[in-house]
This record gives C-alpha cells, structure tokens and sequence, in this order.
C-alpha cells in the first residue's frame, strides 16, 4: 500500500512540475455530441458546431441537445462525424480551447473537416479560429460556414487567416475558404455601419457573388427545430423550397423573402435560423466542396 502511495505521490509531483492539465473536454459529459457513434473511417468529413438555442427557445440540456442534434445530425445525415462541445458561457478562450482539443484529440490529420456556427456563435468560432493551428487544406480543412457573422470584406478575411492560406469563397466548389452571408429577412432594417457596397456575401442557394437570384426551387430543404410542439416527434421541421434569396451588392447583404408564420420571430428576424433557412444547400455544398478535396489530393481511405 505504501509503494501505490508513494507511485501515486511521484507522479503528482511530476505533473506539477510539467505544468501538465486537463481540460473541461477531456470528459464526455462536456459535449452536447461526441463523435454521434460514427467512427472515423466511415464518416465523409468531421463536423464541428458551435452553437445555442435562442433564449426563447428554452435553455435545458434537452433543448441545447436537441437544437444541436437538429443543427448537425439531422441536416449531414449520419454519415458526418460530429463535434459539438457544451459551453455554458461561450467566449473566444472557451471556444478555441474546445476547437483546439477536437484537432488534438479527435480529428485525423489529413481527415476531411467542417466548422459551422451562426450569429454570435459565428463571431466566436472565427476569432477562435485566428487562435489555433492546424486549420490547413492539407490537415483536411474543407470550410468554415458562419452566417451571419460580423461582415468583411474578402479581403479582411484573407487577411485574417494569410498564415494557413485560407480565404473566403468565391464559388460552389473552392475549400480551405470562409462562408459566410448577412440575413436580412422580409426587407428588416439593419442598423449596421459596415455593411456597404464591398462586403462580402455569397448567396447559399447558388454559391454567387453577384446579384444573381436564387430561386425557392434551388433551396433544397429547410430544417427547423420547434420546441413547442407537444409531440417530440413534430419538433423537427422540414420544409422543400423554402424561399428564395438575392445579394443586395449595395449593401453586402442577403435579402431573404420568407413565410413568418412558420418560425419563432423577433423583430422580423427568425432568431438564429440562417443556418436552418439554408440547411440543404450547406450540407450538400459541404459534400461538395469535401470531394473536390479528395479528388484533388489524390486521397486514399476517405470516400
């Protein structure tokens, strides 16, 4: 016993001295979805989400997983590895740090892999990326889709990220890119200085820059998580064709023509919705863009 006690002292002092830690993701209790049982060798590309149902929407750990589940699973299908972290108080240092220990712990180098956030959580996910390696084409970084993040210009955003050579998209079928677009539903006012001409803005319906229409027959589903509903089987929404979108190049945003009586809505806005609104096109423009990568690099073992 007393040779287990002094092992048990010896390694204490060890790691005291190494400055070795453990981090909140070390336990599963700290992901809202860990890995959804799909290993890594089957999964088409890794998935990486940060995000919260809106206040609205209820805040226990039930609605978090199913708001997630809605936002991840049920959009890519079982065949995406998924991480999504649980961070009861999203700041970039709690965000980078979960992003970092998925690279380090979870994610393959060479895997394919996807982040995805919305809103706020776009905002955090982005600094967050400027604070960890490893988000390279050649570790197997496919995109980052962020609606409606603070907006910027291509340019900004390369920038940002010139180290690991990564900017924002510029069509359909580019990686190693940012994603991201500025929701302005039903004409809503938005009341923000930089938007203006020269912000970047593509339209998720068909992956332009221009004012080129898309139409509700190019959006292939909307997928809603509705909480209310009594019945936990009606509380996943999908709806074929949604609605239509087109770039106002004027103002660097993406006016949205949508039918409100289907969402929650909070002064026009359907709080945290840009990626459900687009869930289709994103999962399968994440295929997309994921095997073009594959094909390019001549990649064995990821289908």
């Amino acid at each position: 016993m007393r040779k287990i006690v002094t092992v048990i002292a010896f390694v204490f002092i060890v790691l005291s001295f190494t400055g070795c830690t453990t981090s909140p993701y070390d336990y599963g209790t700290n992901w809202l979805i860990r890995e959804n049982d799909v290993p890594q060798y089957h999964s088409r590309f890794d998935l990486f989400y940060i995000g919260r149902a809106p206040a609205g929407y209820g805040d226990t750990h039930d609605i978090q997983f199913n708001w997630t589940k809605t936002h991840t699973n049920d959009i890519f299908g079982r065949g995406v590895r998924v991480f999504a972290p649980e961070i009861p108080n999203p700041d970039v240092k709690n965000v980078s740090e979960a992003l970092k220990y998925y690279l380090e712990h979870f994610h393959e180098p060479g895997h394919p892999f996807v982040l995805l956030a919305e809103g706020k959580g776009a905002d955090l996910l982005y600094a967050a990326m400027q604070k960890v390696s490893d988000l390279t084409v050649k570790n197997g970084f496919i995109a980052a889709y962020l609606p409606d993040m603070k907006a910027k210009t291509a340019k900004q955003i390369a920038d940002d990220f010139y180290w690991d050579d990564l900017k924002a998209a510029e069509n359909a079928d580019d990686y190693g890119v940012i994603i991201t677009w500025t929701s302005r539903i039903n004409n809503e006012k938005l009341d923000d200085p930089a938007l203006k001409k020269g912000i970047y803005c593509i339209n998720p319906l068909n992956w332009k820059l221009d004012a080129t229409r898309g139409t509700a027959k190019e959006n292939i589903k909307a997928v809603f998580y509705m909480p209310e509903h009594k019945n936990i089987f009606w509380r996943k929404v999908e709806v074929k064709n949604f609605c239509g979108a087109v770039i106002d190049t004027e103002n660097g945003v993406l006016d949205i023509n949508c039918p409100l009586p289907l969402l929650h809505v909070i002064n026009g806005k359907f709080s945290n919705n840009c990626i459900s609104i687009f869930a289709g096109n994103i999962a399968e423009n994440a295929s997309r863009r994921t095997k073009n990568l594959i094909k390019d690099r001549e990649w064995e073992g990821v289908k």
